[in-house]
């Protein structure tokens, strides 16, 4: 099982986003933030994002079978890292 506690994923999600996003994160609630239209995040960064998001809960993305096109919101994303997470060694 994974070894991240909701908080940190969501922090590490935040963190992430904050460097590949083309604006800046708003004030408040993020789950229904568009990657896209609100922050500004291409399909390549998107790619990235994850990757890293990968390395740093130790899981290869590149096995784990992603269906990145799912990904609209940050909502999206933290349930991501947080399957990604359940996945970790």
């Amino acid at each position: 099982m994974g070894n991240g506690d909701v908080d940190s994923l969501e922090a590490r999600v935040t963190r992430l986003l904050t460097e590949y996003a083309q604006t800046p994160l708003p004030s408040g609630p993020l789950d229904r933030v568009s990657l896209r239209d609100d922050l500004g995040v291409e399909s390549l960064s998107l790619v990235s994002l994850v990757v890293r998001l990968g390395d740093e809960v130790g899981v290869d993305t590149a096995d784990a079978g992603l269906e990145l096109g799912e990904l609209a919101t940050v909502s999206d994303l933290v349930a991501l890292a947080r399957r990604l997470d359940a996945r970790a060694p």
